[in-house]
């Protein structure tokens, strides 16, 4: 089977499928794109506009959340449940990582401060609720227990972005137990692995160019 994975180099979305290829062992080839100057051809390989996209023998699949259950359905140990409620379960926790990463963005891309404070609210609000339930069912050290799952590769790279940020975003004091989940998710080789050679200089580079409320406020020059 041959895998091709469509990326922007500091798509996080991009990121969550690198983990899990990466923690399977599976070999891919990847094409990097700028999406402020997308190929002629991407058009037509991404209906919605957005990376990652996977091409499997030369088929299209977008969409992170599905490319990573057709990589944990066709290679290797399965990790999302066996269990029909326990997986419904992950895949609402996915999503939920979907919308803290959109609520990160929000709050270090908006234009003003008054849409930064409200994105903020908005991911503390998030990040609140998965420490509620994080503090019932404590990860160990993973969110479904001793072996990554899913919902690990969807989170990690929201903390990575979140603990690379010079200011931080997050009342990191209030959500104790979700910030050792992160510290433990950004530490495992896989997901270290899965950033691109760079990316400390590439992230906060990208947010300038941005040019939004947070940026000019902590990342100036």
């Amino acid at each position: 089977m041959q895998l091709e994975l469509i990326s922007f180099k500091l798509c996080p979305f991009v990121q969550r499928s690198v983990i899990t290829l990466k923690h399977k062992g599976v070999p891919f080839d990847t094409t990097f794109i700028q999406l402020d100057d997308p190929p002629s051809w991407f058009g037509e390989v991404s209906p919605l506009g957005k990376v990652p996209v996977l091409k499997v023998d030369g088929t299209v699949l977008f969409e992170s959340a599905v490319i990573n259950e057709f990589l944990d359905e066709s290679f290797g140990e399965r990790m999302l449940s066996d269990d029909a409620l326990e997986r419904a379960q992950q895949r609402a926790w996915i999503e939920m990582g979907s919308a803290a990463l959109f609520a990160m963005f929000g709050t270090i891309t908006a234009p003003e401060e008054a849409g930064s404070a409200a994105k903020r609210e908005e991911l503390a609000k998030l990040i609140g609720n998965l420490e509620r339930q994080l503090a019932k069912a404590p990860p160990a050290p993973y969110f479904s227990g001793a072996k990554l799952s899913l919902v690990d590769t969807s989170f990690a790279p929201l903390f990575q972005r979140l603990f690379a940020l010079p200011e931080s975003i997050v009342d990191w004091d209030a959500v104790p137990t979700v910030k050792r989940w992160g510290e433990q998710l950004v530490e495992e080789p896989v997901v270290r692995d899965s950033l691109p050679e760079g990316f400390d200089e590439m992230f906060p580079m990208m947010l300038r160019k941005m040019n939004g409320w947070y940026a000019q406020q902590h990342l100036a020059g």
